[in-house]
């Protein structure tokens, strides 16, 4: 293939994506909305979880080890991801569509790699030195990942992903600086306190919350330019 060939190809396939922006931000908005009520109900499920009981003066945790925590967040992950393969897919079928279509192959290409390498890096961090660092990295990461995909998708994703690394850093610095005190501000007791409640709070902040509100302002907007382009046609 030539190179004019090629810059033909590419041409097209970003006729493409300008023309199904619409449709990739129909399809973002649902995945957000179950992802991030998966991701709040995990975090807040593990928060309570997580406790630490004064006995004889000692402090015996009692909570999830950090394999099994990572592995709870994996599971939710594939369980979001999966769904998201579903809205796309029947809607590649309405259109008559193949699933991996070029900008599917190219959205792929530009988010699979911050996604790999933070979740290996935060999974490393998680178990050698606190959930917490780790859970911020992941959400580094995916910001990251989110911004990689700026020409390719709407213009709701890369804010979305500005929000999450902005956020990633300020856990991450947080983290960092609060040493074996997790979460002073927030006022919990020292006895309570563990690595695990920050690392969750964290992942229920960014993961959770941040994508329900997205989620719904995207429904929103979503809606209301369908409901204006069905006023012009009529």
């Amino acid at each position: 293939m030539t190179e004019r060939e090629q810059a033909a190809d590419h041409l097209k396939v970003i006729r493409s994506l300008m023309e199904r922006a619409t449709v990739y931000r129909t399809i973002s908005w649902p995945t957000a909305l179950g992802g991030g009520t998966l991701a709040t109900i995990l975090s807040a499920v593990l928060f309570l979880r997580e406790q630490a009981d004064v006995v004889n003066g000692t402090v015996e945790e009692k909570g999830i080890a950090p394999g099994a925590w990572i592995m709870c967040w994996i599971v939710a992950l594939i369980l979001t991801a999966v769904f998201n393969g579903f809205l796309i897919s029947r809607k590649s079928r309405a259109e008559n569509r193949p699933f991996f279509s070029p900008g599917l192959k190219m959205a792929l290409r530009a988010f699979v790699p911050p996604m790999l390498a933070g979740g290996i890096i935060g999974i490393a961090l998680t178990l050698s030195v606190t959930p917490a660092i780790g859970a911020s990295l992941w959400v580094i990461f995916y910001g990251l990942a989110l911004l990689a995909t700026r020409g390719l998708a709407p213009v709701s994703i890369p804010r979305l992903g500005w929000l999450l690394l902005v956020s990633g850093l300020v856990a991450f610095l947080y983290s960092w600086s609060d040493g074996a005190h997790p979460l002073p501000v927030l006022g919990v007791p020292q006895h309570m306190e563990s690595p695990m409640l920050e690392a969750n709070l964290i992942m229920g902040t960014c993961f959770g919350l941040v994508h329900l509100v997205y989620g719904v302002i995207v429904m929103r907007n979503s809606r209301r330019e369908e409901e204006s382009t069905w006023v012009e046609g009529d």
